[in-house]
């Protein structure tokens, strides 16, 4: 016998698939990461691939560490405020955090070596080795989001509906999201052997997310100068991310009425669930890069990088409930799923160009290559072999290859810099192009004898979707999500 729909049970994330399209879509959040950055070149769009000279080598190219002629600390703390805007059915939302972050710290060590011999043509041989160690934070998820509206076209319960297919309801697995509905009666079996829901149409439906946390890096860095014309670098990073998100879909309208021996009453009743979801993981692992700058005649360079894949060990803690609630009201402990997987983020390759005019200018340009169809999950123990495959396939099938570029001008005057750029990161997900993200940056600095301080200002205005369910048959309720951030970085520097 089915029981009355007004009661709480929680269905096992195991059972549901919604776990699915997670694994997917957190690989992809944690493949997207920028070089980390001082404030200058934060100002410039983040364009330092072909430049050197800046902290910013220790994470972003490491050969730009062999143009440093003295050794140097710098300690960058950051600013965040981020508003997102929805769109759902026409309703709209807005939202805005505020995070304080530390975005960068490190330390450039020179070593000359007086082995260079002079020529007439300058120094020749290796001129210096220059080593570093510094800390960058090079993801921010942090960002709280609402949207909600009347969906006229489906309920959560078609989704239930879809999810139970033509399995009897004796044989639907305890537990699962779909023997919840049946049993609360927001779904019901046919005698054609499918489900059809109880719910009907303009409902009201909305979400709260809150996400928070972030991905940095510990970068260890060593450079040689030949010649004052060729700079190789390499560096090993150690990489760590943390992720929290709880999110809670909210939906209320009216459903056929049944007593609580099963007989339908003949009214409708109104309905509440809410479907919640809480997710932790945590990851560390290791990547490397190799780069080179080439400095052809003293105003022009042309820089080149390699990041490797970053091999990540990943813990992730995830629970799912369900909670209806009508004219009585239950509680009941949720239930968590666990899972350890390995992932590896996708190779990526730079290559960058800057130009010096009159020892007044700069100009610089960045260019990145990502292909996100070679993320890859695994599982070291594989008692999710199914569930890794899946979300594999996903990785191949639902996004591509993306191309990032990135502008960025200084102009010297007296002791004042100003320093303006541009950045766009292409779209990872397949056929959604329009879903990129467009950097605007500005800032200034100031330099006297061995110290310097410097301040940027940066805005990211990226477009998203987001989707409460999907269904196969009928229309997949989608949020247009608008994601503004606003970052002011500060970096104090000084020489010795």
């Amino acid at each position: 016998m089915r029981r009355l729909f007004f009661s709480v049970l929680v269905a096992t994330v195991a059972i549901t698939g919604t776990v699915y399209a997670q694994y997917a879509g957190d690989a992809i959040k944690f493949s997207q990461f920028n070089y980390g950055s001082s404030a200058r070149f934060k100002a410039m769009g983040g364009a330092q691939i072909g430049v050197g000279g800046d902290i910013s080598s220790l994470s972003g190219n490491p050969a730009g560490l062999g143009l440093f002629t003295r050794s140097e600390f710098t300690l960058s703390p950051e600013f965040n405020h981020n508003s997102i805007d929805s769109r759902y059915f026409d309703q709209g939302y807005n939202t805005t955090k505020m995070s304080p972050n530390l975005g960068q710290v490190g330390a450039v060590f020179y070593l000359p070596a007086y082995r260079a011999r002079n020529t007439s043509n300058g120094q020749k041989g290796i001129i210096s080795f220059v080593t570093g160690v510094g800390y960058s934070r090079t993801a921010d998820f942090n960002g709280d989001f609402v949207y909600g509206g009347k969906n006229p076209n489906n309920s959560f319960a078609d989704y239930f509906a879809e999810q139970a297919g033509s399995v009897a309801p004796a044989n639907l697995a305890e537990g699962s999201l779909q023997d919840w509905a049946y049993q609360n009666y927001l779904i019901s079996y046919d005698n054609s052997g499918y489900y059809f829901p109880e719910t009907f149409v303009n409902n009201m439906q909305k979400s709260d997310e809150v996400r928070k946390g972030g991905s940095s890096e510990l970068n260890f860095s060593a450079a040689i100068n030949v010649s004052n014309q060729l700079y190789i670098g390499a560096a090993v990073n150690y990489v760590n991310l943390r992720y929290t998100r709880d999110a809670f879909f909210t939906e209320s309208g009216t459903a056929r009425g049944y007593t609580a021996g099963g007989v339908l009453t003949g009214t409708n009743a109104p309905y509440k669930f809410v479907f919640g979801q809480s997710q932790t993981t945590t990851g560390e692992g290791f990547s490397g890069r190799l780069g080179v700058i080439f400095r052809p005649v003293p105003e022009f360079r042309i820089g080149a990088t390699i990041q490797t894949p970053t091999w990540l060990e990943i813990t992730d803690s995830y629970t799912e409930s369900l909670d209806n609630r009508g004219t009585t009201n239950g509680t009941n402990n949720a239930t968590t799923y666990d899972f350890l997987y390995r992932l590896r983020t996708p190779l990526k390759g730079s290559m960058g160009a800057s130009y010096v005019i009159g020892n007044v200018a700069l100009l610089s340009a960045d260019l990145d290559y990502v292909d996100y169809t070679t993320t890859h999950i695994s599982d070291p123990y594989t008692y999710e072999t199914e569930l890794v495959n899946n979300n594999n396939a996903d990785l191949r099938t639902n996004y591509q290859e993306a191309i990032n570029f990135r502008l960025g001008g200084e102009i010297k005057i007296s002791n004042i810099s100003l320093r303006g750029g541009y950045a766009y990161n292409g779209s990872p997900f397949k056929d959604q192009d329009d879903l990129y993200t467009q950097v605007y940056t500005g800032g200034l600095g100031f330099r006297v004898k061995n110290y310097s301080v410097d301040l940027a200002y940066m805005r990211m205005d990226t477009q998203t979707t987001f989707t409460p369910y999907s269904l196969v048959n009928g229309t997949t309720p989608v949020a247009d999500l608008t994601t503004a951030r606003n970052s002011a970085m500060l970096t104090v520097g000084v020489r010795f």
